[in-house]
């Protein structure tokens, strides 16, 4: 990609970062509790599981 067109990185602060994994963490349990195919459950609670240990770190490192 040329410098041009890198895309500008994304920067929240630590309550919008925990929020949005919250969010993503939230769908994947959703699509999980939708998932007929025991393969596409079993990722989707993988997902889940990490957005949610994620956030709950998020929380821990606290601001200088």
């Amino acid at each position: 990609m040329s410098p041009e067109h890198e895309p500008l990185p994304i920067v929240r602060t630590p309550e919008e970062e925990r929020d949005y994994l919250l969010r993503r963490a939230e769908h994947h349990r959703l699509l999980a509790e939708r998932s007929d195919e025991a393969g596409a459950r079993s990722i989707h609670q993988r997902f889940q599981y990490l957005y949610q240990e994620r956030a709950d770190a998020t929380v821990m490192v606290l601001p200088d």
